[in-house]
């Protein structure tokens, strides 16, 4: 017995009790109403019935077809349906044989009335080794055979395509683990596999990023195959002292030069050279009182160039003892 027969099962017995509740409803009014307007016409009375069975098809493949696929794609309406029968999720499975340890990780996804059965194989150093793809499957619960291919092989290598069959566990509940063989087509060696379904979300979500699947893989190798995995531990990387040169800037040696500071000594005391200035002014005012004395005839006497020129000889002689005064106070 195939399980997934019963989409086609639900599909066509709701389809055709929906037809049935319209015809039951609607028929015979639709009748009485076509007799109404066509009256004992046989061909016209055909005519129309033939087009009701036409509607009532075109409404069947809709439902089977497009309502009924969209609504199996919900993994709470498949689980309804299928019942204990229901084994779609990713599974881990193990493969055992001559030199040949590996752990695969396969989904069961859901395709309409049917599934798609995909995955990938590593090693124990977790390299990607191989990937599976059924083309074709049976299912007589509780086996499986199937037909697989493996695009990763070139096929000089033999191992393109194979065979497997599996054997679900058989419980009230839905299945959790099954075992069966994989053989490859030009191998004469069968590989022993078995198979558990992952219930965590969280490891199901960890399996998509590259450490995540290195603790998953971690945890079940050990289970499968009671040794561990290669692990890969990123080590950092080392870390080079080097001598820390600080370069420091040394400012220029300042030269230390004796302050000249000229300083103007004048060449005369000032209180001198006043003293020299008031007898200079006082002999002038002198000399201006005598050239301004009238005659008695009121004639104003002419002064002599003489007079002019020994002024002149005083005063010069007068700036010219100014330094020599200056020395002698100064000694």
């Amino acid at each position: 017995m195939n399980p997934y027969s019963r989409f086609g099962l639900v599909s066509n017995t709701v389809s055709a009790a929906a037809i049935l509740t319209v015809l039951a409803a609607v028929g015979p009014q639709m009748l009485t109403t076509l007799e109404t307007m066509f009256g004992a016409d046989a061909g016209t009375m055909v005519t129309a019935v033939g087009g009701a069975v036409v509607v009532l098809v075109v409404f069947w493949l809709a439902m089977t077809e497009a309502i009924f696929p969209v609504l199996f794609r919900f993994n709470s309406v498949r689980k309804l349906i299928l019942g204990k029968y229901y084994f779609e999720g990713t599974w881990l499975q193990s493969e055992k044989g001559p030199d040949h340890e590996r752990l695969s990780v396969i989904d069961i996804q859901p395709s309409g009335k049917g599934f798609i059965f995909s995955g990938y194989s590593l090693n124990k150093d977790l390299e990607i080794e191989s990937n599976t793809l059924i083309e074709f499957s049976k299912m007589e619960w509780p086996f499986m055979t199937y037909k697989h291919r493996n695009s990763l092989s070139d096929g000089m290598d033999g191992q393109r395509d194979g065979v497997g069959e599996l054997q679900f566990e058989m419980n009230r509940a839905a299945s959790q683990r099954y075992n069966g063989f994989v053989q490859f087509v030009r191998s004469a060696d069968r590989i022993r596999v078995e198979g558990a379904k992952m219930t965590s979300n969280k490891e199901v979500k960890s399996l998509r990023t590259l450490e995540g699947r290195q603790k998953v893989f971690s945890k079940y190798w050990r289970l499968f195959f009671n040794n561990a995995v290669t692990e890969i531990i990123t080590r950092p990387e080392p870390v080079i002292e080097r001598d820390a040169i600080i370069e420091t800037y040394q400012p220029e040696p300042v030269i230390e030069r004796d302050v000249i500071i000229e300083t103007h000594t004048p060449t005369a005391p000032v209180k001198s050279v006043l003293e020299r200035m008031e007898e200079t002014a006082a002999r002038v005012e002198r000399r201006k009182d005598t050239s301004r004395d009238r005659r008695p005839d009121g004639v104003v006497p002419r002064r002599r160039s003489s007079d002019w020129v020994k002024s002149t000889v005083d005063a010069a002689g007068a700036f010219e003892d100014a330094p020599k005064t200056a020395e002698g106070g100064k000694k």
